[in-house]
């Protein structure tokens, strides 16, 4: 009844790609779902994320903390944009998904929806906000095809 350590690394390394497959797959469920809530609201203020208070007890002045209740939503679209590629990409959801590529396009073609359906609604359309979507969708693209 005694197993070597190969054997039981063989047996449990499967478990574990299991977990972080339905992991993956949790988180991207709730990240689309945060953004596709921010992404509908037509009058959504980002104000409400910038920890002021914490700002302003370190010492930011008041013009660089403008700057980034101004500007931090920028800054989301492209760490949203590499998160979406890298985790598709980690849930594994299909063959079609399955290709760096792919999933890159898919991704882009999503960033670019978000942004003519917040034109649609009247939010305006930002060429900065689609800019930096496709940068992270580049930089996560190239360190996913990096690893294949």
């Amino acid at each position: 009844m005694n197993q070597s350590n190969d054997e039981r690394n063989k047996f449990s390394a499967p478990q574990s790609n299991w977990a972080f497959k339905w992991l993956s797959r949790l988180v991207l469920f709730a990240l689309l779902a945060l953004m596709t809530y921010v992404a509908t609201r037509k009058n959504y203020n980002f104000s409400h994320w910038v920890p002021h208070h914490f700002f302003r007890d370190i010492g930011v002045p008041y013009s660089a903390r403008l700057w980034a209740e101004q500007n931090a939503d920028i800054v989301l679209h492209f760490f949203g944009a590499m998160s979406l590629t890298v985790l598709i990409y980690a849930a594994k959801i299909s063959k079609i998904l399955s290709r760096p590529l792919t999933i890159s396009l898919s991704v882009a073609a999503m960033c670019i929806c978000a942004e003519i359906f917040q034109y649609s609604i009247g939010r305006g359309f930002e060429s900065s906000d689609l800019l930096l979507g496709f940068l992270g969708v580049f930089m996560a693209y190239s360190r996913i095809n990096k690893k294949n």
